[in-house]
């Protein structure tokens, strides 16, 4: 084999299988190093020319990457690179061509504004107007996006043929267009988007292929956000109402995805005038998958609503959340949740409480545990005085068969206790529900109630912890109930362990966990162990100190190996 780099990569380029060729080409960064610049020029471009005609796609997607690597060897001889670059912008290959572009956006990098203007502007306008290559045209509009802010006096050059492009009858020549003409736009002067731009995006919204009429949308929430209120209200608003009554679905589900983003760009008083009867249309569009999105959606617009026009959106609140398609009610619950917060409190209580109740006893999992979500988001909005009414469906909510609506309960449970911080509406609202986390029979549900008692404990002080809370752990202990729900009994005590001073540890916690130590199930007794172990580190009586060691070193010779292995390991340490 020849020591020579480039006589190696040649060699290696002759192997019949691709993905050898295409790991010798993703070395080519190191034989171009090795070579240097002049040896670049003189054999490794050509060399890769001769390649262009016979390799495959995977192998010229690989050279397409590592030209632009190359370029970074050479930053200032990196125009050598163009030519071949422009050939590899033609191809038919999706993303052979992309990455040409990218790299040729690498070159450019390297490359002067005058060089801009008198080198690569010439090579967009050659690929714009191949007639027999679409694909060099659509590799042309990418280019003409990054590359316009530096083509100095050959700006109008570009506009010109991009706007050319748009009336291509290639239609992936238009998609590309449609789907970049909101991107050079905020490249341009305001003056040529009205002039230039905004015509052409109104043909484009009027295509004949839904697929261009659907890419536009995203260009058409880029170009309001330059535009002033005045200049949305005359241009942009008539395409969203004509987007809005498409008669593609598909575009309307593109329009309402984006609806929220439309919203803040055109402004809150088009918005309340315009957007909000035009998006009602949308949530009750023929298509579900339009009404899911738009739902979706209305999460974010009702941020960019007036408080006096939400009113509107109330009735269809209502009708959504009884919508037979259960993906409609799930983003429903979430919209009721965050209203409650901007509308006046009677309002919220006497128009969408109880369609949130009856979500909450939805047949579909989902819609409960979104439901049980947001309730804690409603009562937080209404206040304590709403609990009353959500306390008992909750309650219910901690029955569930499914896990994860119980889970979600239980943290809009929690969510609630460290949000309203009352003892009093604690103790006689929220405490029994919070309280089943101890016999929950999903681990999920159990640990989720575990992990949020120190901020209870620290919420609520000790005089609960060791109380109320500490009772429901000592009857959860004392009752013949499976094992698991016991060792959460004790890992809550080891929780409060963490939380109160040495004497209350001694005289309320130790007596529970030394009665456990005794226990005939092993995994009680390990367990226990643990928590004992915790207990010494807050306890500074010598003489329960001494009870506990001896408690656990008569665990040493305990039949079961795991308590055994506890019991030796908490004496070591």
């Amino acid at each position: 084999m020849s020591e020579n780099p480039f006589e190696v990569l040649k060699e290696d380029m002759e192997n019949e299988e691709v993905y050898l060729k295409v790991n010798a080409m993703h070395r080519v960064r190191v034989v171009a190093t090795l070579l240097g610049s002049d040896k670049i020029k003189s054999q490794l471009i050509p060399y890769f020319e001769t390649l262009l005609k016979k390799e495959d796609d995977e192998v010229l997607f690989a050279l397409s990457e590592e030209l632009g690597n190359i370029a970074q060897i050479i930053p200032n001889q990196s125009s050598c690179l163009l030519p071949l670059l422009e050939q590899l912008a033609g191809f038919d290959e999706t993303v052979v061509r992309e990455q040409a572009v990218k790299s040729i956006t690498i070159v450019c990098g390297f490359l002067g504004d005058n060089e801009i203007a008198n080198t690569i502007v010439p090579m967009i306008i050659r690929l714009a107007s191949n007639d027999t290559n679409f694909t060099c045209r659509v590799s042309a509009v990418s280019l003409m996006c990054p590359l316009y802010a530096r083509a100095g006096n050959q700006k109008e050059k570009i506009r010109q043929k991009f706007t050319e492009l748009c009336s291509e009858e290639t239609p992936m020549v238009r998609r590309a267009v449609a789907t970049k003409i909101g991107e050079i736009a905020q490249f341009m002067d305001k003056i040529h988007v009205i002039q230039d731009l905004i015509p052409v995006l109104k043909q484009l919204c009027q295509d004949e292929q839904d697929q261009v009429r659907l890419l536009c949308m995203e260009s058409l929430m880029n170009i309001a956000k330059i535009l002033n209120s005045g200049e949305n209200k005359t241009n942009i608003l008539p395409l969203i109402i004509q987007s809005a009554e498409d008669k593609s679905w598909r575009v309307r589900l593109a329009l309402s995805k984006i609806f929220a983003d439309l919203a803040e760009a055109v402004g809150k008083e088009i918005a309340d005038s315009s957007l909000i009867q035009i998006f009602s249309n949308l949530l009750k569009d023929i298509e579900c998958d339009v009404r899911v999105i738009a739902v979706k959606s209305l999460v974010r617009f009702i941020k960019f609503v007036s408080p006096e026009k939400l009113n509107l959106i109330v009735p269809l609140l209502q009708l959504l959340s009884k919508d037979p398609f259960s993906q409609v009610k799930q983003n429903a619950c979430e919209v009721i949740g965050q209203i409650a917060s901007l509308l006046p409190k009677e309002y919220s209580q006497s128009k969408l409480q109880q369609y949130l109740i009856d979500l909450m006893a939805d047949d579909n999992q989902d819609v409960r545990r979104n439901a049980a979500k947001s309730a804690g988001q409603f009562a937080a909005a209404i206040g304590p005085e709403a609990l009353n009414q959500f306390v008992p469906f909750l309650k219910k909510c901690m029955d569930d068969p499914k896990w994860r609506v119980r889970k979600e309960t239980m943290q809009t449970i929690i969510q609630l206790a460290l949000t309203v911080k009352n003892p009093d509406v604690f103790n006689k609202q929220l405490e029994s529900v919070f309280v089943m986390f101890l016999k929950d029979r999903a681990a999920e549900v159990r640990s989720m109630g575990l992990s949020q008692l120190p901020a209870l404990i620290a919420t609520y002080k000790q005089e609960w912890a060791v109380g109320n809370f500490l009772s429901k752990c000592v009857e959860t202990l004392s009752k013949d109930v499976g094992s698991l729900y016991r060792i959460n009994a004790l890992y809550a005590i080891q929780q409060i362990a963490y939380s109160v001073d040495g004497p209350v540890a001694q005289d309320r916690l130790w007596p529970i966990v030394q009665k456990c130590l005794k226990d005939p199930v092993p995994n009680i007794k390990f367990v226990s162990i643990r928590v004992a172990k915790s207990l010494s580190k807050k306890i500074d009586n010598q003489q329960t100190l001494n009870q506990i060691k001896q408690a656990i070193n008569e665990l040493v010779e305990d039949p079961d190996r795991d308590v055994k292995f506890y019991a030796q390991e908490a004496l070591q340490n």
